[in-house]
């Protein structure tokens, strides 16, 4: 009895063992490899087409909701397409609309993911056609932007409002912004690019951002390469979003686009009082609105005529309804920004360090403001002082921040019987921890192959999106640039037919291509103390 219950107790256990040694592993690392389209049934290219059913193979099993969006058809097919699984493998049916002597490509987007939800690395084209041929036009280009994006292409019918239509074809980016079209007849064609996001969508130019080509269309025979389109968001014409009265005496007003230098706003007030103003210490898009005197009434409208710019209006008269708090602010004045700690890279600027304040200040407080700057909390520095605007001030070092050094800058409070106007704590300290100073450098050289006497030249740093500079080529072809910061940058050509020093995008509708550029494949490096001289730099039409 006790051999046979150790043969059974034998048996499970080796049995146990057998089914836990096929088990997948339990944890482990999350998996992130894209999958693999492995085969296609019919193969791609297949000519004759009669069962239009794909059976696709894949490297693992797939996440099968993907394959709802995944799947695009080209040209476009009314109804929808059907899908079914089998393991790693699955059936895809064209929708109805396929047509004799018709060349179909299905597109399999990055949209489509595995059952872990990892996504394929790019899409991938297979064609079939309903006659005895396929066609094998090829248009190949690049997308410059922060992210991968979707290219449409139309069949050119010389409509005003092509651009706007649903597009005969999608094709996506792969992530340094290449894309492809195969298959396609011969013919002429328009192509605009758009975000990722509304891939499949109508453009939309006022709310999605697209980029244009510089040339007007594609008169394509076999093989079109060096298309170059840059994604850009239209800007919206300026509007007034909304409004908040913060104390008695002043508020805030919120618009959708930047203030900029140079913007002047005409006939501002509340309630019929005359209103100052100034740009918001931390937010570009909004502006601080101040009166002399209190508001006393409960709900108030700030009101302005126009704001004007170089002699163009913006924005005609606007207005926003306010409520006026019943009670004064009574918190104490705060320090809003810097943090209490701040790293600082001395630079030919300074830079100055800014102290942003939680309310505006008045003329007599803000001369009087009590600062001391020292370094290692002995030695006293002489310092700039600078008045940016009523909530804003700027301290720098008469003689520039010293490398490698630990300063201590104290706000000291002030004595008045208005809290408002003073701080809680006696006196706020800030640490400033100088790094090394910031390097700099040189970089000329000449361009050629695009014949234009309007090339502007433009480098932006991929480190700090402020550092972007320009150097207008000369009558030699020629471009210079001194005292640049030490970084890696993109080099940018474009020829500025409307002469405004600024990359013009170009519009869908009126249509209207974007102005010529060219991008450099790699990065130039600016290094400090070096003048650079680079060989001529070839630009591809």
């Amino acid at each position: 009895m006790n051999g046979k219950l150790f043969l059974l107790l034998s048996c499970g256990l080796l049995a146990a063992w057998q089914c836990a040694a096929i088990a997948p592993p339990s944890g482990g690392p999350k998996d992130t490899t894209p999958p693999e389209l492995i085969s296609a049934d019919p193969p791609s290219e297949t000519v004759r087409l009669l069962d239009q059913t794909i059976e696709l193979h894949f490297s693992e099993y797939m996440g099968e909701q993907s394959f709802i969006k995944g799947i695009r058809f080209s040209p476009f097919l009314e109804g929808e397409h059907h899908v079914s699984f089998k393991g790693d493998r699955v059936f895809i049916t064209f929708p109805e609309g396929v047509k004799n002597e018709m060349t179909v490509v299905m597109t399999l987007s990055r949209d489509i993911k595995d059952e872990h939800g990892v996504e394929m690395a790019k899409a991938v084209q297979l064609a079939y056609s309903t006659g005895d041929e396929i066609d094998h036009g090829v248009i190949r280009g690049k997308v410059y932007g922060e992210s991968v994006s979707a290219v449409y292409l139309f069949h050119d019918d010389h409509g005003d409002s092509l651009l706007l239509g649903r597009p005969n074809y999608i094709a996506e980016t792969e992530d340094d912004g290449s894309f492809e079209f195969n298959f396609l007849a011969s013919g002429k064609y328009k192509i605009l690019t758009v975000e990722r996001g509304v891939t499949g969508l109508q453009l939309d130019p006022k709310r999605m951002s697209y980029g244009l080509p510089f040339f007007s269309g594609i008169e394509l025979d076999s093989i079109y390469t060096g298309v170059r389109m840059r994604l850009f968001k239209e800007e919206e014409p300026l509007r007034l979003l909304s409004g908040e009265w913060k104390d008695w005496n002043w508020g805030k007003l919120h618009f959708n686009n930047e203030f900029v230098e140079g913007m002047a706003i005409q006939g501002l007030n509340i309630g019929g009082q005359e209103m100052e103003w100034f740009g918001h210490p931390d937010d570009e898009k909004a502006i601080i609105v101040t009166v002399s005197d209190t508001i006393q009434r409960e709900k108030e409208k700030i009101s302005f005529e126009k704001i004007v710019m170089d002699h163009s209006v913006l924005l005609d008269s606007s207005g926003v309804n306010v409520s006026i708090p019943a009670a004064g602010d009574t918190n104490y004045l705060t320090l809003v920004t810097p943090a209490s700690k701040l790293a600082v890279t001395p630079d030919q600027s300074g830079p100055p360090v800014e102290l942003v304040f939680s309310r505006p200040l008045g003329d007599r407080l803000l001369t009087n403001l009590k600062i001391d700057l020292m370094i290692d909390d002995t030695t006293m520095v002489n310092y700039k002082y600078m008045i940016l605007s009523p909530m804003k001030i700027a301290v720098i070092p008469q003689n520039g921040w010293e490398p490698k050094q630990s300063y201590q800058l104290k706000l000291f409070r002030h004595e008045t019987s208005s809290i408002k106007e003073t701080f809680k704590d006696s006196v706020i300290t800030i640490k400033i921890e100088t790094t090394r100073p910031q390097g700099y450098g040189g970089f000329s050289g000449s361009v050629k192959g695009y014949d234009s006497g309007n090339l502007i030249t433009h480098i932006k740093s991929v480190e700090n999106n402020e550092w972007n500079f320009k150097s207008v080529v000369n009558s030699e072809r020629r471009f210079e640039y001194n005292n640049i910061p030490e970084s890696s940058y993109i080099f940018f050509v474009f020829d500025d037919r409307d002469q405004n020093t600024e990359y013009s995008h170009g519009s869908a509708f009126p249509f209207e291509p974007s102005e010529w550029f060219y991008v450099l494949p790699d990065t130039i490096e600016i290094r400090a103390n070096w003048d650079i001289e680079y060989q001529p730099i070839l630009m591809d039409k």
